[in-house]
């Protein structure tokens, strides 16, 4: 939170209503002025050039050979472009001079006349290469090295297109030396056109940058310091630019450095965040008090502020709009603490952490009553993920409610339309990225809460789910009586407003501990022999109790979710297992000890929840109504009751919150699902034999015991 003392309001593409004044004097330099008078430097720096070869031997060897050349040439005969350039009387003149002694007067006129243009040493340079300066002031100068370092004048430099100026100066050497009229021009023109093709320098890339490179270098920083006085407008009213933003914080580190503001403003930073924490504190202790008791579950919250807070603070210290990343990280907190706990929890940490974001970011109440709204219709919408859409859906709807929050704040302060409109648009990008972002990470933010969501939970309901595959195929009566279950649960789940969904995969795996040892558990006998009739009492104990600890291990194993445990590991609480208790008892004389019923017990625990609970209600009256022989109403409805009042007699729902009122609405619950189960059909003669009472007597007698033995 220290940070804030680098935030300053306004960032580039807000509105000040305002002027804003400086108020104390600073220093601001000008880092867009430095970088315009280095780029001057270097433009105005000459460029160096090389010579390109001998071109003046190149000029000469034209010249002298030129007569020798046209001596026995008609005019039709020509090169093409001597044919354009010499006449008649110019090509006759120059046969003539093709004989001696015309010959040696002809070679000293030409050495004569590149004597004279030697001593003007004109400077010809290629169109693209050439300075932009040079054709603008007269005392622009540039360097060639191969010649001499001193800089050449500029009014001596000529690029291709300026030759026309130089054929003038040109002219007046070659008339006099030759005919004026007659040869001097075409002596003229043929210099002209051998500078065209071969200027004299080429530009030197690598001296010419680093020459640039050096003048650029000369310029120092504190060339561009520029000083603002008190009361100096330093941001006008209207936007907010880049530059007046480096000037808004330039001004603010001059203000803190001034008579110890910066330890004041430290001072009231620190005392408001530790208010701000003794809240949150109090508030998670009273409402969520076993994050303080789980070290995970409180360094996870502490990283999720912490790591939210700091993206807010380092967009408040950059220059990235504040109604996006300002809003974002609140938005985020408030979504992923209302998936890992609830609602009202959410809604009370999301809210400090919005008053800490606004103090960090130097924001006023508006702002904050922004983040407010978002955090508060976040929440709210928030209470069950089924489906991945649900996180994009309460993403948009909250993405309009901040605009229209942005919309009322942007009114109450007499902004202008288009700014409005500008962080409207941003407040919205912010919630409905949010949406995106959450469902992005939402694994790794149940793997770091240790939580699992209803869409997680779907998920684990699909039949194809591995371990759920293997129950079917390896304990394929257990798998069915699963699935009862299941419905038995969830419905009973919804008449109290417990988690259905919870209740009704929690049921899926709360037997997967049978496939161990599915031929003991009377559902996947399928009419065959009972093992237990031949087993000693307290191996069967043994056998029965030990598919919750099979159960427990093979969740594991399989990374069920930490929720789904307690159904494995409670559903039978500390049941007794009567059946083989009573057996054990009838095995031992009259007159010998008396067996516990301690020692025939499930090792628990008990329910913890109401929704363990229902599951030990489902799963025992489901077990019970496979051995009624003629289901009815009544006779479901008091099979029901007596069980729960067993359970409830035994104490095993003292662990958990559920009322008489709700034991009772399970109760209904259980006995209208088992009904609509068991429901009676009419018996159509084709198969009134089949479906008559009479049977076999020992099958009857090994299908009771069987029942039994699943009952308990």
């Amino acid at each position: 939170m220290m940070l804030r003392d680098s935030v300053v309001p306004y960032h580039p593409g807000d509105y000040t209503p305002t002027d804003i004044l400086a108020r104390v004097a600073f220093h601001y330099p000008d880092k867009d002025e430095l970088i315009k008078m280095r780029q001057h430097a270097r433009e105005i720096e000459p460029r160096v050039y090389k010579d390109n070869g001998d071109v003046y031997g190149q000029l000469k060897d034209l010249l002298i050979k030129l007569p020798e050349r046209v001596a026995k040439l008609k005019p039709d005969e020509l090169p093409p472009f001597l044919k354009q350039l010499l006449d008649a009387g110019s090509l006759a003149l120059l046969q003539e001079y093709a004989t001696p002694p015309q010959n040696e007067k002809y070679v000293i006129q030409v050495n004569q006349y590149l004597d004279e243009l030697a001593r003007i040493n004109p400077i010809v340079l290629p169109e693209d290469q050439r300075h932009e300066e040079l054709s603008v002031s007269l005392n622009r100068t540039i360097v060639i090295p191969s010649q001499s370092t001193t800089p050449i004048r500029a009014d001596a430099v000529y690029s291709n297109q300026q030759l026309e100026e130089l054929r003038g100066r040109l002219l007046g050497l070659a008339r006099g030396h030759f005919i004026a009229d007659t040869l001097a021009p075409k002596i003229v023109a043929l210099t002209i056109d051998t500078f065209k093709n071969n200027p004299t320098q080429t530009l030197d890339v690598l001296k010419t940058a680093e020459r640039q490179d050096q003048a650029a270098q000369a310029i120092m920083a504190a060339d561009a310091d520029i000083l603002y006085e008190p009361k100096q407008t330093i941001v006008p009213k209207g936007d907010v630019s880049l530059k007046g933003w480096q000037l808004l914080r330039a001004e603010n580190d001059a203000y803190l450095s001034e008579d110890g503001n910066i330890w004041k403003s430290r001072a009231g930073t620190a005392a408001s965040v530790i208010l701000l924490t003794l809240v949150l504190a109090t508030y998670t202790a009273k409402y969520q008090p076993r994050v303080i008791r789980n070290q995970a579950r409180g360094i996870a919250v502490t990283g999720l502020l912490f790591s939210m807070l700091v993206i807010a603070q380092l967009a408040g210290v950059g220059s990235s709009p504040t109604y996006v990343f300002g809003i974002a990280p609140t938005i985020v907190v408030a979504m992923i603490l209302t998936i890992a706990y609830d609602q009202r929890f959410a809604t009370g940490i999301a809210t400090i952490h919005a008053a800490l974001v606004t103090l960090a970011l130097n924001q006023s109440l508006s702002f904050f009553l922004v983040l407010f709204t978002g955090v508060l219709i976040c929440c709210f919408l928030l209470n069950d993920i089924r489906t991945r859409s649900k996180l994009i859906e309460v993403g948009g709807v909250t993405a309009v409610v901040l605009i229209l929050a942005s919309c009322a704040a942007s009114f109450v302060q007499l902004y202008p339309i288009q700014f409005m409109f500008r962080n409207a648009l941003y407040a919205g990008a912010a919630g409905l990225g949010v949406g995106f972002v959450v469902l992005g990470i939402l694994p790794f933010i149940e793997k770091a809460f240790r939580i699992t969501t209803s869409m997680t939970l779907l998920e684990l309901a699909d039949v194809s789910h591995p371990l759920l595959r293997r129950l079917s195929l390896e304990a394929a009566g257990t798998y069915n009586h699963s699935l009862q279950v299941a419905t038995l649960s969830e419905e009973a789940a919804e008449a109290i407003g417990a988690d259905s969904l919870l209740c009704r995969v929690g049921a899926y795996y709360h037997d997967i501990g049978k496939i161990n040892k599915p031929g003991y558990f009377v559902e996947n006998q399928a009419g065959g022999e009972n093992r237990h009739l031949t087993l000693n009492p307290n191996v069967s104990k043994m056998i029965i109790i030990g598919h919750v600890k099979d159960g427990w291990a093979m969740a594991k194993e399989y990374n069920l979710p930490t929720k789904l445990l307690p159904f494995i590991e409670q559903h039978h609480g500390t049941t007794l297992v009567e059946f083989f208790y009573h057996r054990a008892c009838d095995s031992v004389p009259t007159d010998g000890p008396k067996i516990s019923e301690d020692h025939f017990r499930y090792p628990g625990p008990k329910p913890k929840s109401k929704e363990i609970a229902i599951l030990m209600l489902a799963d025992c009256v489901e077990s019970a109504m496979r051995t009624m022989t003629e289901p009815t109403s009544a006779r479901i409805e008091t099979l029901v009751h007596e069980l729960a009042m067993k359970r409830l007699m035994d104490g095993q729902f003292d662990e958990c919150d559920l009322t008489m009122r709700d034991l009772e609405r399970i109760q209904r619950s259980l006995a209208k699902t088992l009904q609509s189960f068991y429901h009676g059909r009419i018996p159509y003669p084709s198969t009134r034999g089949m479906t008559s009472a009479t049977g076999d007597s020992s099958t009857s007698s090994t299908s009771s015991s069987s029942a039994a033995t699943k009952s308990a």
